[in-house]
């Protein structure tokens, strides 16, 4: 990674922690925009361009969760089974929320506590499954999945995902989140050799 992406990742995590800060102290609605970037001495057109809007601050761990989803997906693809590469890719993305636990606590407390925000994070959730079910009905993929498979196996492992992520908050991330989801998915029984 180059000196502009490293300082253009720095800032963008330091606009997070500073919109999580003072939405704990102020809550969201009384948050602005101008606020989170006085916080980190930066323009609020700085902010708006690495973030379209207040909510986009709180929910973009979904888009740099599906950057490591699409990523582990592409590639286990090539030798594994459907079912298993998408558990395995969703199992990846959690043990990187679990190395953040306390940080990755705070958005999902902060979510939970505002309805556009929560919405904002089922709107780009809904995106993320028909992502994934397109990956997986892709006619470049040796064998592509008929779109119904596809979206059931898309839809249950997000629904997976969010029961994991639902108990974890609830229990005050006592437990790992990809042992959770490893518990939530030894419930469901997948036809393991849909190719």
């Amino acid at each position: 990674m180059g000196l502009r992406e490293d300082k253009k990742d720095r800032t963008r995590a330091q606009l997070l922690e500073a919109a999580l800060d003072l939405i704990h102290k102020r809550g969201f609605e009384e948050t602005t925009i101008a606020d989170i970037a006085a916080a980190v001495s930066v323009s609020p057109r700085t902010l708006l361009r690495y973030f379209p809007t207040k909510e986009d601050v709180i929910v973009s761990w979904v888009q740099d969760g599906m950057t490591i989803v699409r990523a582990e997906l592409t590639e286990r693809l090539a030798s594994e089974p459907p079912v298993v590469a998408l558990l395995a890719a969703a199992r990846a993305m959690l043990l990187a929320f679990d190395e953040k636990s306390r940080f990755f606590l705070a958005i999902e407390t902060a979510i939970r506590s505002n309805r556009s925000i929560s919405a904002r994070k089922e709107q780009m959730i809904a995106e993320l499954i028909d992502e994934v079910a397109h990956i997986l009905a892709s006619p470049d993929r040796r064998s592509p999945l008929p779109d119904i498979v596809a979206y059931t196996i898309a839809g249950t492992v997000f629904a997976l995902i969010r029961a994991s992520i639902n108990s974890w908050v609830d229990g005050g991330a006592a437990m790992s989140l990809a042992d959770l989801f490893d518990r939530a998915a030894g419930i469901v029984h997948f036809e393991q050799n849909v190719t």
